[in-house]
């Protein structure tokens, strides 16, 4: 009788240290983000760019970035920002980075994705693209008929590294394309960029529409994390009444942190993320505003995840 209540307390321990091990794991993977609009040039790569390097360094957040837009403007700008920071802080102190394998090689090639992520500075790294990601469309379809199987097809190829990150942004390009519709596949969150521009305005809307026909399509759990306003005239007429029709559209989904047009956002895009400081090793007026912006947002990112649970 004793043996047998032995054996019974035993398996209910080790039942239990099952649940408890898989909430745990469930709890280490990475939280992911799909940045969107189906307008080009409205700073959905920019946004993934700096809210990355934000989670990395200043949160301190082990991130990735992934980039599924073929002509990798996010890892031409990461690879720029590697080359901005010192060997202590991860970075390559002048020296670009030689992407050797790429998204392509990961999805098309079997390559591990472990062999396919760069570091650009400490807690930050990229998942690159170039242009031979172009061929995935033809190559997806040929294998796969079924919609879902396409996209579980990158889901299982990615998810290895689901575990090794905190937080992961996918950078996708302004369509819907296997691309786009797979990162929404695979992300948690959705973060929409919006300027404050008629078609902007209206592409930004179609997203949030084919993004609640896909949820519902494919029965995912993507939320909306908010809607970014991006690159604002903080004296024009015309985008302060765009700004409020956006209010009037989004509602509280819409940032209350605006970006507004910016020279030094428009610097890193030709010469990466920077951090520089004055003699008194404080950071310079200019990075410090494009920080202190991005960290804001993404405090209030977080806000709007909140109101999720429960």
């Amino acid at each position: 009788m004793v043996v047998f209540k032995l054996v019974i307390f035993l398996v209910v321990c080790y039942n239990i240290c099952k649940i408890v091990l898989r909430e745990e794991v469930a709890c280490m993977a990475a939280k992911k983000y799909v940045i969107g609009n189906f307008k080009g040039g409205v700073g959905k790569s920019t946004c993934a760019q700096m809210f990355g390097f934000e989670s990395a360094k200043f949160k301190e957040l082990k991130t990735l970035i992934i980039d599924l837009d073929m002509q990798g403007n996010t890892s031409d700008v990461m690879n720029l920002t590697h080359m901005n920071f010192s060997k202590e802080e991860g970075g390559g102190e002048g020296e670009l980075i030689e992407y050797t394998n790429t998204i392509t090689d990961v999805l098309i090639s079997n390559v591990d994705p472990h062999d396919a992520i760069y570091k650009i500075i400490d807690n930050l790294y990229i998942l690159p693209a170039d242009m031979s990601f172009e061929l995935y469309d033809d190559w997806i379809k040929d294998r796969f008929p079924n919609s879902i199987d396409k996209f579980k097809y990158m889901e299982e190829k990615l998810s290895p590294l689901f575990n090794d990150f905190d937080v992961i942004y996918l950078d996708v390009p302004p369509s819907i394309s296997i691309y786009s519709k797979s990162a929404m596949y695979i992300a948690d969150w959705a973060i929409v960029v919006l300027q404050t521009q008629v078609k902007s305005m209206r592409n930004a809307m179609q997203y949030l529409e084919y993004m609640d026909f896909f949820t519902n399509e494919f029965d995912t759990n993507l939320k909306v994390a908010g809607v970014v306003p991006f690159m604002l005239e903080s004296g024009d007429s015309v985008d302060k009444e765009m700004y409020q029709q956006a209010q009037e559209i989004y509602g509280e989904h819409l940032i209350k942190n605006v970006v507004l047009k910016n020279a030094r956002l428009k610097r890193y895009d030709g010469s990466g993320i920077t951090t520089e400081v004055t003699k008194k090793g404080k950071l310079k007026q200019w990075d410090k505003k494009c920080h202190e912006l991005f960290i804001n947002i993404l405090d209030e990112l977080e806000e709007h995840e909140h109101w999720y649970e429960g």
